[in-house]
């Protein structure tokens, strides 16, 4: 599976669970889920725009 698809599946799912635990069906779950998925959508959002804002150009050159 190439690189970037699996990057975007990843951010997507992570998106959908982040919707799930706020207002979805699983919504009042333990806020420790909630934080963790929003952490994580969080971080996959940084390195990403990170990456672009090193050298303009998506190619995991940027390393928090």
């Amino acid at each position: 599976m190439p690189t970037k698809l699996l990057h975007l599946l990843s951010f997507l799912g992570k998106a959908a669970c982040l919707a799930l635990t706020v207002a979805g069906p699983l919504s009042g779950t333990p806020i420790g889920l909630t934080v963790f998925a929003a952490a994580s959508l969080l971080k996959d959002a940084v390195n990403h725009f990170g990456d672009l804002a090193d050298d303009g150009k998506p190619n995991d050159s940027f390393k928090p």
